[in-house]
C-alpha cells in the first residue's frame, strides 16, 4: 500500500534564493553536512529530469552506504524538484519525494517536502528521512544567508549590439584572443541555450583552476544579458554564479558592460577579485572583436 508523509518548514530567506541554492545542493550539502552527505556523483545527466546520481552517505547514516536516485522533476516556474530512489534503501519497496519552495514574504518562504512510499513489512513512515530533510532545508537557508555579491561596470568603446554579437561567439573567440586564460570550451550538453553545460579548460595564467564545468542559466537577446553557474571546478566557493549585461553607455557608440557575481565562500575565502579581473579582460576582448568586425 502506498503512503505519504509531508512536512513544511518555515525558512528566513527568499524562495528565489533557496531555489538557487538547490541548484548547488550537490556541492553545498557535502561541504556543510559531511556527516550526512559524503559525495554526490551524476552517472547520467547533470540534474535535469531523467538524470541519475549516486549519493554516498556520511557516517551519521552508516547503514545507508549509497543511494541511487533519479531526478523526476526540476520545475523553475513552481520551484519544485522531485526524485525517486532506485536503489539503496531496502526499508521501502518504492520511495519518491518532492521539495517545493513557496514565497511567504520578500525574505521568507516555506519548504514543503512530501514523500510517497511503500514500506517493506511493518516498517513505519520515513520520519528519519524527514528529520534529515529538515536539516537540508536549514543548511540551504544558511547558504543563502551567507551568500555575497561582487559587481563591476566597464565602459567599452563599441555598441551593445556589436558586443552582444561577439558574445554569441565567445566560446570560439576567447581561446583565440586570450589563450593564456582560456584553452578551450566544449559543450557537453546543448549549444549555449539555457540549460547547456560546458567545460572550460583554463590556460596557464589560471594554473590552479584546471577546468571548470558551467551551466548556462539564461541567454536573453532582448536585454543583452547572460547568466551562468559554476557546477564543478572551483573549490574556493560553495557556489558561484554570475551575470553579464550590456547596456548603452553615456557616450554614443559605447557600452556599459556590467558583471555581477553571487557566491558563497568556503571558510574565510575573500571576494572573487581574481575572477572579476578575468571578466574585465573578457569584456575588452569582446570589444576588440566587435570593433574588428
Amino acid at each position: 500500500m502506498v503512503h505519504t508523509l509531508s512536512h513544511t518548514e518555515s525558512l528566513q530567506c527568499s524562495s528565489d534564493g533557496i531555489w538557487e541554492a538547490c541548484k548547488h545542493a550537490d556541492e553545498i550539502l557535502p561541504a556543510l553536512m559531511p556527516d550526512y552527505f559524503a559525495k554526490s556523483v551524476f552517472l547520467q545527466g547533470h540534474g535535469e529530469p531523467g538524470s541519475i546520481r549516486i549519493v554516498k552517505m556520511g557516517p551519521a547514516i552508516a547503514h545507508a552506504g549509497e543511494v541511487k536516485e533519479r531526478m523526476d522533476k526540476f520545475d523553475e516556474a513552481t520551484k519544485t524538484l522531485g526524485y525517486t530512489v532506485l536503489e539503496g534503501d531496502p526499508r521501502y519497496s518504492s520511495f519518491s519525494a518532492e521539495m517545493k519552495f513557496v514565497a511567504v514574504g520578500e525574505n521568507s518562504c516555506e519548504g514543503i517536502w512530501t514523500a510517497t512510499y511503500e514500506p517493506v513489512g511493518d516498517m513505519g513512515p520515513p520520519e528519519h528521512i524527514q528529520q534529515i530533510v529538515v536539516l537540508v532545508f536549514k543548511t540551504l537557508e544558511r547558504a543563502v544567508l551567507a551568500r555575497k555579491t561582487l559587481s563591476h561596470t566597464e565602459v567599452l568603446d563599441a555598441s551593445p549590439d556589436a558586443i552582444w554579437e561577439a558574445c554569441k561567439h565567445a566560446d570560439e573567440l576567447l581561446p583565440k584572443a586570450m589563450p593564456e586564460f582560456f584553452a578551450s570550451s566544449t559543450f557537453l550538453q546543448g549549444h549555449g541555450e539555457p540549460g547547456s553545460i560546458r567545460v572550460v579548460k583554463m590556460g596557464p595564467a589560471v594554473p590552479h583552476a584546471g577546468e571548470v564545468k558551467e551551466r548556462m542559466d539564461f541567454f536573453d537577446d532582448a536585454n543583452k544579458a547572460l547568466g551562468y553557474t559554476v557546477l564543478e571546478g572551483d573549490p574556493r566557493y560553495h557556489y558561484f554564479s554570475a551575470v553579464m549585461k550590456f547596456v548603452p553607455g553615456a557616450a554614443a557608440g559605447t557600452t556599459d558592460a556590467i558583471w555581477t557575481a553571487t557566491y558563497v565562500p568556503v571558510g574565510d575565502m575573500g571576494p572573487p577579485e581574481h575572477i572579476k579581473g578575468i571578466a574585465i579582460l573578457v569584456f575588452k576582448a569582446l570589444a576588440g572583436a566587435a570593433k574588428a568586425d
